[in-house]
């Protein structure tokens, strides 16, 4: 995704008011609302991996999808410090795959902002 070439690195820098623990306490109550106590979650549009890790922590077994590289390479680091066993998967939300089913999936910040067509956002809908 060119949106976020040379923007990577200081994304996280830039997101730093944003409450993600507050957030991610928020997900693991609806989660659990809904019955879903453990398993596979999908981070759709994971960035860099904060909510991703937030998650793992949380005691979700993670996917992260996103369609930038660089963005997935601070993941990478991210996963590296905190030893989550998180997948990271390098596709566009348009057409992701997964080859398998989840117990549920999120999308936080404005990933979903990115999809600028009525019909491309209900086939991601459908995907999901």
């Amino acid at each position: 995704m060119d949106a976020y070439t040379g923007f990577a690195e200081v994304y996280d820098l830039f997101m730093d008011q944003v409450p993600y623990g507050e957030w991610s306490e928020r997900i693991v109550q609806i989660l659990k609302e809904y019955g879903i106590r453990e398993g596979l979650v999908l981070d759709l549009g994971c960035g860099t991996g904060s909510m991703t890790e937030l998650l793992a922590e949380a005691g979700y077994d993670m996917i992260g999808v996103d369609a930038s590289e660089e963005m997935l390479e601070l993941a990478y680091e991210k996963r590296a410090e905190s030893g989550h066993d998180i997948l990271y998967l390098l596709q566009d939300m348009r057409e992701f795959e997964l080859y398998g089913t989840v117990r549920a999936i999120v999308s936080v910040c404005d990933s979903l902002n990115y999809i600028t067509e009525e019909e491309e956002l209900l086939h991601v809908f459908r995907l999901v």
